[in-house]
């Protein structure tokens, strides 16, 4: 009640045409339609009609959701001219919830690794000269400059919690199924996650559970529910791989998230020494799927578009030749045993902590045969589908975001979210991005 509907929407309106000639993040506006329904959300509230827990909450949507009547570029310049047919199923759910799309974001073309250089490259709001990743990277930079209260990304590799580690704002991947893909242009369809990007964790486990739930427009949903919020971790066991961390990540960033567990250990936790299970042996299988299932999403866009693909994701979609069926096969039954590892697990621990990336913020991503490699902490999580949160943890000596990560099993999403948030109640403050 502190504010009505059309004052929080022109106000983000407002902030995106002062400041994205800064930030970059913007690929569609959509302020026209989002204030008549701001006008129409304020007249609910005069109305007395029931509201949704997300009456009149200015987001953003990553440029893979589609939204009926708009178009879906998904950051290329190929589908430039794609206007979708019908709005995405999470779409779908947060605008019945309330919230209110005023934009859709720019991300690298097809959620690759790279964004096409005749769109707009959003900046790092906490350092003008450093990435702010990809592929989330507009919906990142949205809500860390102080934009957009949230955004929704999408997560194949690291793509809602990369940017958000290197930006400086909560980047949550729930399990996958959790939120249904329906409407939502594919990278790699089995590693595919959808989730927001918030300020907070309370924030982003609140837009996920708007948009989670079973959805027969994707068979891939899950049937069970989300779970009871839980607070606190007093009696959690959180598990620690340290070999993991010194193999993968630089001393600064290691040393961040072994404060958070220490931090969830005074809290209540019992902190557990683990091994992360086939992390070396699972890193060929993850890339012979990954690889096949982008050629196979690309496979009518290819031959007519070849010339227009950027370098990088057209070499991508050339991986793939040689990828061959008896890799694909020892890959699926290579990925069957690696959850069943992930499971036994997490009947061991509750939670894991490690870092989000090896590094922070760099100039840019190093996009090379190693990339797979470098981004282990992230893409393990995709090939079991488990929840997985990244939460700020103050400022290193450059003044860029450190990042710490959260998992739990699959499907225990809110046993993430608690670590998660007991660990954000201890973290370092971490100062409004620069303007």
């Amino acid at each position: 009640g502190e504010m009505a509907p059309s004052d929080a929407v022109s106000s983000a309106i407002d902030r995106l045409r002062a400041d994205d000639h800064i930030f970059q993040v913007v690929a569609h506006p959509l302020y026209e339609a989002a204030m008549d329904q701001a006008r129409a959300a304020d007249q609910a509230v005069a109305d007395g009609d029931t509201l949704g827990q997300l009456h009149g909450v200015p987001i953003g949507v990553k440029d893979l959701y589609d939204i009926a009547g708009q178009p879906t570029a998904a950051g290329s310049t190929i589908l430039a001219d794609s206007v979708a047919d019908t709005t995405a199923t999470a779409v779908a759910r947060l605008e019945a919830a309330g919230a209110i799309v005023v934009a859709k974001l720019a991300m690298t073309e097809f959620a690759g690794g790279a964004h096409n250089p005749a769109l707009p490259t959003p900046v790092n709001p906490y350092d003008h000269t450093r990435s702010p990743a990809g592929s989330s990277s507009g919906s990142a930079v949205a809500v860390a400059a102080g934009l957009l209260p949230a955004a929704l990304g999408s997560d194949t590799v690291a793509s809602i919690r990369f940017p958000a580690a290197w930006t400086g704002c909560v980047g949550f991947k729930p399990s996958y199924g959790r939120i249904s893909r329906h409407g939502v242009f594919p990278l790699a369809a089995t590693y595919d996650h959808c989730g927001p990007l918030t300020s907070t964790v309370a924030d982003a486990d609140l837009f996920a559970r708007a948009m989670a739930g079973p959805d027969p427009l994707d068979i891939t949903t899950r049937f069970d529910p989300y779970g009871a919020r839980t607070h606190g971790v007093d009696g959690m066991r959180i598990g620690w791989d340290e070999t993991f961390v010194t193999e993968h990540a630089g001393p600064d960033v290691g040393a961040a998230s072994r404060a958070a567990v220490a931090a969830l250990a005074d809290a209540g936790a019992e902190v557990v020494d683990v091994v992360v299970p086939l992390r070396v042996e699972a890193a060929v299988p993850y890339g012979q799927l990954f690889r096949a299932e982008v050629a196979a999403v690309h496979h009518d866009l290819w031959p007519a578009h070849r010339d227009d693909y950027t370098p990088g994701f057209a070499s991508a979609i050339k991986a793939a030749a040689g990828v061959s069926r008896d890799d694909v096969v020892r890959s699926h039954e290579f990925r069957i045993g690696f959850r069943h590892a992930i499971d036994h697990l997490f009947t061991d621990v509750d939670a894991l902590v490690t870092p989000t990336a090896p590094v922070n913020a760099l100039p840019e991503i190093p996009l090379d045969e190693n990339f797979i490699s470098w981004l282990t902490f992230t893409w393990l999580w995709n090939l079991c589908g488990a929840p997985a949160i990244s939460i700020p943890w103050g400022l290193d000596a450059e003044a860029l975001p450190h990042s710490v990560q959260l998992i739990a099993a699959p499907g225990d999403d809110p046993t993430a979210i608690a670590a998660a948030e007991a660990a954000e109640a201890a973290a370092p403050d971490l100062p409004p991005a620069p303007r």
